[in-house]
């Protein structure tokens, strides 16, 4: 399909009434989503009507968090808009994987500012669903999809009286209803979008549409869970059935949402640890373990309660147990001239059936442990928030609070400390306070004084005269020396790096006093990878070096300076990701297997040129290698062994002092995938893209001609890379396996003792192009040079 003005990459996503594309506009070199209409829709004018509308509405709605329309137009029989394109996905990807809910609350915000701009320039979106929320790069959320959009005071007939147009799981009331709807219809859709992201579930289910509907209608406002009912009164406004009950306009969910954050969010915030997966605030912390723990209480309380008050004791009967009693409320007929009144009936003339005599009761003991267990939990939880942070309000607290809290706090801790050592001045002592201005002195004088504790004023006199021994009394100081500390020092590498000890609440400073124990150090700095680890001090002075590593910005393009001065091969950065390796086409290139690249490294953006060689041959005297007279310079080195690959690399990392080598097979497919899915990194065929013999149309190869052409002379792949498809086979450092069930999935190389083969990569000119694809692999001999086999080099960069 071709559309003037744009390139188009590949499909993004289809639907019954488009299909959106990945293209270049080319007029400004910017990729952009082409939303490309069926062209078997063009006969029915109300499909056609309602595309155009989509981009005329939205090229009025100018907003961060809605999507930017580009350009409209149509070319033949394709109507096309030209709009934002969003990598990242939408929410329903997202909830595979799990947000949290500051990411939650996040997305709530954005989408609540964006559908409160389209209300006022009266529009309703009419279809807020997770597929309907997609992401930019940075992860901001942005509203999508206005095909069903429509203006709040519009006499457009694009619908049929009474016809409901939507998602049935995320209709409100008055939509399901049919009704005529305004912006507050969105408000309950996307509050259906925000339970959905908190449970992983729709709120209301059933098979078919018209009975989710009902449900819509009539069923009770879903209650969260427990860990999430500090978001049930947000939920309550964005769900009611009558729109009067719900938020107004976005503005006012977006300020509930900052007032939540708000009440949430504690004045200090202390981090749990810099290596949990989000960190949390010790408040927010302790805030849902109370309302959590406070369910399950009240639960519990209730039903001892109530079990405890049902039994009765008398010396005739002895304990026996109250029966339920029902109560019948029975109106009674006109005949008997008492219409306003009614008649209770019980059943208590039932109870003798009852009353018989009971064994002494047997109390839950399970319930009994189970509340006391909470409350343990409850207490154990404040004595160590108390011990270690700063709560809210903490010097309110009365004194024997405050006294109890740190004796538990030091019991937990005696028991931390056989599983993970704190520091001495993170344990919480058992220190009981004492009135200001108050000192206690052990009266010892020689006449008998009894021997009670007596309470004097700590004035600097009276210390002074209490110091001195006056009238004979010997001063018993009550508090413990100080223990012995020691200075801690971290060098840090570069010198503006910030510093901090994440256990204790003390600000680093160099040479800081500690006592003996372990600190959790951590050292961070702007376009540097942070350093966390625990440092031991004992009995001396602790001095630690940190050089932290800079970050790497994929794409970046270097070379790297030999032992004589000049420049080996050029190398692009590439970043760590997950791929899936292998294909399900053949025996060799299976089973599929998901493959992790922790770490970034750099691989050479050209095969190894002749140029690039033969500055190895003339270091070692080794002469020239044969280039079949195809040329030299910028083209791909040829008739190089696997083995004279490998003495290649050898010499680049002697005479550069980094580590080079080749790269493994799942480095190699990682790269030549370049972050796509398809056969190749191109959307289309071969025509074109790359040099091979039959079906790339290639200048170099041909059914009678075949020769390798210089390096880049096709376009690169994403990831900045060339010719990884055709031209030359690449070397890998791999055993040739004819399966993939012993590839390692963290891409290292696959090793066997007495490799007879060795895999090479990407197919070369004398391929079709079918051979040539991101997955192509075959074995050859090692030591055997070839005329269509070359190789690239990769440097570890960590």
């Amino acid at each position: 399909m071709q559309i003037p003005g744009y390139r188009i990459i590949r499909k993004i996503n289809q639907g019954g009434m488009s299909t959106v594309y990945l293209a270049i506009q080319l007029s400004v070199g910017r990729e952009v989503a082409l939303k490309v209409m069926s062209p078997a829709l063009n006969a029915d004018p109300i499909f056609s009507e309602r595309f155009q509308r989509e981009a005329n509405i939205v090229g009025q709605l100018s907003h961060p968090n809605i999507v930017s329309i580009y350009d409209i137009g149509r070319f033949k029989n394709l109507n096309y808009i030209a709009m934002d394109y969003l990598p990242g996905g939408s929410v329903h990807d997202k909830m595979a994987t799990g947000l949290s809910t500051s990411e939650i609350l996040r997305i709530m915000r954005e989408m609540a500012l964006a559908l409160d701009l389209a209300h006022e320039k009266g529009y309703i979106h009419r279809d807020i669903k997770p597929e309907n929320i997609l992401f930019r790069e940075n992860s901001s959320a942005v509203l999508s999809d206005f095909g069903v959009a429509k203006t709040v005071s519009s006499s457009s007939q694009m619908t049929n009286a009474g016809m409901v147009v939507g998602t049935p799981h995320y209709m409100s009331p008055e939509q399901a209803r049919g009704k005529a709807i305004d912006g507050r219809s969105d408000i309950y859709s996307l509050g259906i979008v925000f339970y959905e992201m908190l449970t992983g579930t729709v709120p209301f289910k059933a098979e078919e549409a018209v009975a989710i509907a009902i449900k819509h209608l009539t069923a009770p406002i879903p209650k969260l869970p427990p860990q999430y009912s500090l978001y049930q009164k947000l939920l309550n406004r964005l769900l009611a059935k009558d729109p009067n009950d719900r938020f107004q306009r976005g503005r006012e969910i977006a300020d509930a949402i900052e007032e939540l954050d708000a009440t949430l969010s504690g004045s200090r915030p202390r981090y749990m640890s810099n290596t949990e997966p989000s960190a949390m605030h010790i408040a927010t912390l302790f805030k849902a373990l109370i309302l959590t723990s406070y369910v399950a209480i009240t639960v519990q309380l209730k039903a001892l309660i109530k079990e405890i008050f049902s039994w009765r004791w008398t010396p005739k009967r002895g304990f026996y147990r109250r029966p339920d009693i029902t109560i019948t409320e029975v109106k009674t007929t006109p005949d008997t001239g008492e219409n306003d009144r009614s008649t209770v009936v019980s059943t208590r003339i039932q109870k003798a059936a009852f009353y018989q005599a009971a064994a002494r009761p047997k109390f839950s003991i399970a319930r009994v442990l189970s509340i006391t267990t909470v409350i343990s939990i409850l207490w154990f939880t404040f004595s160590v928030a108390l011990a270690r942070f700063e709560l809210p309000a903490e010097t309110r607290f009365p004194d024997w609070l405050a006294n109890a809290a740190q004796f538990s706090a030091a019991l937990v801790d005696e028991k931390a400390k056989a599983v993970l050592p704190l520091p001495a001045s993170d344990t919480p002592q058992p220190i009981l306070r004492t009135p200001r201005n108050e000192l206690t002195v052990a009266t010892g004088s020689n006449e008998g004084a009894n021997d009670d504790a007596a309470i004097i004023s700590s004035e600097p006199q009276a210390l002074a005269q209490v110091a001195a021994g006056i009238n004979g009394s010997e001063v018993t100081n009550t508090t413990p020396p100080p223990p012995q500390t020691y200075p801690l020092t971290i060098i840090a590498e570069p010198e503006d790096a910030r510093i901090r000890i994440l256990n204790i609440r003390d600000r680093y400073r160099h040479g800081i006093e500690l006592p003996a124990g372990r600190y959790r150090v951590e050292v961070t700095a702007k376009d540097y990878h942070s350093y966390e680890e625990w440092v031991q001090i004992d009995d001396d002075a602790v001095t630690q070096e940190v050089t932290l590593r800079k970050m790497i910005q994929p794409g970046s393009v270097f070379k790297n300076e030999l032992a004589n001065g000049d420049l080996g091969p050029e190398m692009v950065i590439i970043g760590p990701g997950r791929f899936e390796m292998g294909d399900k086409s053949a025996g060799i290139t299976m089973p599929v297997r998901s493959v992790t690249i922790s770490e970034a490294f750099a691989i050479s953006r050209f095969e190894i040129t002749f140029a690039d060689y033969e500055k190895y041959l003339k270091a070692k005297n080794l002469g020239q290698a044969d280039d079949n007279r195809w040329g030299r310079g910028a083209r791909p080195a040829i008739n190089v062994s696997w083995q004279d690959a490998q003495n290649y690399v050898r010499w680049l990392s002697d005479s550069t002092g980094k580590r080079y080598r080749l790269p493994t097979e799942a480095e190699w497919e990682y790269v030549a995938r370049a972050g796509t899915e398809s056969s190749y990194w191109w959307p289309d065929n071969a025509k074109g893209k790359a040099n091979c013999r039959m079906g790339c149309d290639s200048d170099f190869s041909g059914l009678f001609i075949t020769r390798t052409a210089p390096v880049g002379t096709y376009s690169a792949n994403p990831f900045g890379v060339y010719d990884t498809s055709g031209n030359v086979a690449e070397w890998v450092e791999d055993c040739f396996q004819n399966h993939y069930l012993s590839a390692p999935r963290d891409g290292t190389a696959v090793v066997v003792s007495d490799c007879s083969r060795r895999s090479v990569r990407g197919g070369s000119m004398k391929s079709s192009a079918e051979e040539i694809t991101n997955f192509a692999r075959e074995g050859r001999i090692p030591s055997k040079r070839y005329s269509d086999v070359g190789f690239r080099v990769l440097v570890e960069l960590y």
